[in-house]
């Protein structure tokens, strides 16, 4: 066989659409499945459907026209901002794998088909992605002047797929650089292990295992429907269920669920908190706030003021009394 980089390309250059479309249809079909109540013999009518999927009280209030407008900042400034990350993988990589060959020698390439070292990168970089994700996420929950921007996202009183797009510039910003650090590791040790170079396989220049879970898991996690993993399935994979438990203001679902698609991080670090296979009565948004957070300056413009505020706490904490204590995030949250 050929090198992966070749066998990746010409996956790519058919997988794409019916994979896409596959992935779609079954993200579709599992909101439909939990949309229409069980045991309806009655045909649902395609009113009633919209309603169900899209309700007009999410819609039409300020957080759900909040995140319409999220959605449509975020389809512009997403595409610029994957070029803000200050380094990208490929440099995080390339300087890695210098150290690597400096300490170690450069290796001589292992004799395996390109299938298989494909599949370890592609592997590689999910689960260097999924623990950028968990990292990053934990994180923004946890130091002052990340969770102002990250608080961003919490605003959201109701959760439709839209939400996802409820980002904060800086916070996206920051995700983008984390990820290419734990992609760089990735490649870099996958690259010394083999003793080659090579990526892994594709669809739409995305990791394909990232771009699938994207589709299946992530675009459903802030859905308004009840969509619950429990019991050994949601000890691995994150269900909508575990990211609306996440949102909750209730106290003990503080700092639980950081993850995107796997539960391992969540498990590994004692941050897992399954749900309930029956809906949970749950609140969202954050508490506290004394501007506006959906509209534009609530938004964009006064987390930059709240972090300058965060950091000369600390600081005023660390010339006084030394290192300021780590707080939880219901601290954060009541002074937000």
């Amino acid at each position: 066989m050929g090198d992966p980089a070749d066998l990746a390309a010409i996956l790519s250059s058919w997988a794409p659409p019916a994979l896409t479309l596959a992935a779609a249809s079954i993200a579709l079909a599992l909101m439909l499945r939990f949309a229409i109540p069980r045991g309806r013999k009655r045909p649902v009518r395609g009113k009633v459907l919209l309603r169900a999927l899209l309700p007009a009280r999410i819609v039409r209030s300020a957080s759900g026209r909040a995140d319409i407008a999220w959605f449509l900042f975020g389809v512009l400034f997403s595409a610029s901002a994957l070029g803000w990350a200050l380094w990208s993988s490929e440099w995080f990589a390339g300087h890695i794998l210098q150290g690597l060959d400096a300490l170690f020698g450069s290796p001589a390439p292992i004799a395996v088909p390109a299938w298989i070292a494909g599949t370890v990168m592609t592997l590689a970089l999910f689960l260097a992605y999924e623990f950028a994700y968990w990292l990053n996420h934990s994180l923004s929950h946890r130091v002052g002047w990340m969770w102002e921007f990250h608080k961003v996202h919490h605003t959201a009183e109701s959760l439709t797929p839209l939400t996802n797009f409820r980002v904060h510039p800086v916070d996206t910003i920051l995700f983008f650089n984390m990820a290419a650090a734990s992609a760089g590791i990735a490649m870099a040790l996958v690259h010394f292990a083999f003793g080659r170079g090579g990526g892994g396989f594709l669809i739409h220049g995305t990791n394909a295992l990232t771009f699938l879970a994207t589709i299946l898991f992530s675009y459903l996690q802030h859905s308004h429907l009840w969509i619950s993993l429990p019991g050994r399935a949601g000890r691995w994979l994150l269900s909508p269920a575990h990211h609306q438990i996440h949102h909750s203001v209730e106290e003990r679902h503080h700092d639980r669920n950081f993850g995107s698609t796997l539960a391992i991080f969540d498990r590994l670090f004692g941050t897992l908190h399954l749900p309930a296979a029956k809906r949970e009565r749950l609140r969202f948004g954050v508490d506290g706030i004394a501007y506006d957070p959906h509209g534009p300056a609530g938004a964009l413009v006064m987390p930059f003021a709240d972090a300058a505020r965060r950091i000369a706490q600390d600081f005023d904490a660390t010339k006084k009394r030394g290192p300021a204590p780590e707080r939880p995030l219901q601290s954060l949250r009541e002074n937000a």
